[in-house]
């Protein structure tokens, strides 16, 4: 995989790794280059505390921003090179001591000039390997950024950046999650993303919940062209954050509307490129639960509105329902000889034994033909592992606008194409409502398993349910399942927590 060419500034999770653009270059007003220089703003990536060990890479944002009351735009223009060339980031020793290092531009601008205003900025990332980090002596030091233009077209001169503070430390020799997390984010810097890939699932598996690793594993996914897995990786990241969040992590929403954009844009018809198999995040974050989250420094607060948490206990009522719907799904095509299903006994499952299945998925996507709100009871809240603990209402469930009117439907999308053998239900408030299970090939053809009425008896007090339909092995591959409820069959909204597909792989039998 090629480095980054384009640089655009870096955010908190490392989510992009180029320089910012800047927007088109043409000839300014001769004074508009007065004779002080750009301000120069510096920070350091991923460092705790300002502290690093010897061996841990180091990365430097660099920002450039027109100095105060610049009355026309400033062109910074050298006579050769690029204007990223003319920047210096360095390592010197505390109180004016000799350089240790000096910094390299992670990839290349667009264009050679760049031009600033009170809009429009410029920047970039710069990184120090963790191979000369290792040799540089444990102490105190300063990191500066310095833009020198001798001539060129605009402005000219030198302007440099405060000096901040970096403390180097010897190895600990125990692993911690800084630094797991900062050599992941210079794999990924660099362009290795298989093997950031590999570092991320390593802290993964241990901590299928953390946000930072979520979100930067969503990144490497969507990067290796792996929409769904980058959907995964979201989907468990929106569900990890906490409540009483006053501000999302830096970048999570924009990280979400790429990854969105991303998955919306794959061929219902199954003709997309196939992604590496490293791009596929580890089984534990398909199965992990939000109370594994880990969040260094969470902060208390209101949640925000984009990614509302559930309340601790539901809701008395429920809030006017969302009158936008999702959009329909592809008509799909009939199909002949639809396996008849059989419908297992609800006492044959518990939570334990299903999460456990080896063979099983949980839905990676949801799309229904209405859902009560926007965020909350949407569908996506049925993609993921179940993660509901109290039967009842809850928010974190799919939840039909209507009550007990008519029919409505759930139509998941999972990350695998498998020859199925069972679909199952998770049905957190008024259970005994599913009347149809249908299979979806990747080519949209659809295969009815079950159609009837659900043989559920809800007892006196509200529980927790699985309904589930076992078919023979198909010999067609299942990417979809189609889940249809009759909303008449009791009183209650009806709620949907997960949906698990059980099945093999092509050439897994």
């Amino acid at each position: 995989m090629k480095a980054p060419r384009t640089l655009t500034l870096l955010i908190a999770t490392a989510a992009s790794l180029a320089f910012v653009p800047t927007g088109a270059i043409g000839a300014e007003p001769a004074d508009a280059e007065g004779s002080r220089g750009p301000e120069i703003g510096l920070t350091l990536r991923g460092v705790a505390d300002n502290t690093v060990e010897q061996s841990e890479p180091v990365h430097i944002a660099v920002r450039l921003e027109a100095p105060e009351g610049l009355a026309q735009p400033m062109t910074l223009a050298p006579a050769i090179d690029t204007w990223a060339d003319a920047i210096t980031v360095e390592i010197v020793g505390a109180g004016g001591g000799a350089v240790v290092a000096r910094a390299a531009a992670v990839g290349r601008p667009d264009v050679a000039q760049a031009t600033i205003d009170r809009t429009r900025s410029a920047g970039g990332l710069w990184r120090i390997g963790g191979e000369v980090t290792a040799k540089i002596p444990p102490g105190m030091y300063v990191v500066r950024a310095r833009l020198v233009i001798v001539t060129g077209q605009g402005w000219t001169g030198t302007a440099e950046s405060e000096e901040e503070p970096l403390r180097i430390m010897p190895p600990s020799g125990a692993p911690t999650r800084q630094g797991a997390l900062i050599r992941a984010r210079d794999a990924l810097a660099t362009g290795s993303l298989a093997d950031a890939a590999g570092k991320l699932d390593a802290e993964l598996t241990k901590h299928p919940g953390d946000i930072e690793f979520l979100m930067l594993r969503a990144r490497v996914a969507l990067l290796a062209g792996n929409a769904v897995g980058a959907r995964l990786c979201m989907n468990c990241a929106l569900r990890a954050l906490p409540t009483g969040l006053a501000h999302q992590p830096p970048g999570l929403h924009e990280l979400n509307r790429e990854v969105t954009a991303a998955f919306e844009a794959i061929d219902p018809a199954g003709a997309n490129p196939t992604p590496p198999a490293w791009s596929w995040p580890p089984a534990g974050v398909l199965t992990a639960s939000p109370s594994s989250a880990v969040n260094a420094n969470p902060p208390s607060g209101p949640a925000p509105a984009l990614l509302a948490a559930p309340p601790v206990a539901p809701p008395p009522a429920f809030p006017l329902p969302s009158a936008a719907h999702t959009s329909v799904p592809p008509v799909a095509k009939s199909a002949p000889g639809n396996f008849a299903g059989v419908v297992i006994s609800a006492a044959e499952f518990t939570d334990a034994k299903v999460i456990a299945e080896a063979a099983g998925q949980w839905a990676a996507s949801a799309i229904a033909g209405s859902q009560y709100g926007k965020t909350q009871y949407s569908a996506a809240q049925a993609t993921g592992a179940p993660n509901i603990s109290v039967a009842g209402n809850s928010p974190d469930a799919w939840c039909p606008a209507n009550k007990t009117d008519g029919t409505d439907w759930l139509e998941l999308t999972f990350a695998k194409s498998v020859h199925a053998t069972e679909v199952r239900v998770r049905q957190n408030d008024a259970a005994g409502a599913v009347t149809k299970i249908e299979a979806i090939e990747p080519d949209g053809t659809a295969h009815v398993w079950w159609e009837g009425i659900d043989p559920y008896k809800a007892p006196a007090v509200r529980e927790i349910v699985w309904f589930a339909v076992r078919v023979p092995k198909t010999p067609y591959l299942v990417a979809r399942v189609k889940v249809t409820l009759n909303l008449a069959s009791g009183p209650g909204y009806k709620e949907i927590d997960a949906v698990q597909l059980v099945g093999t792989e092509p050439g897994r039998d």
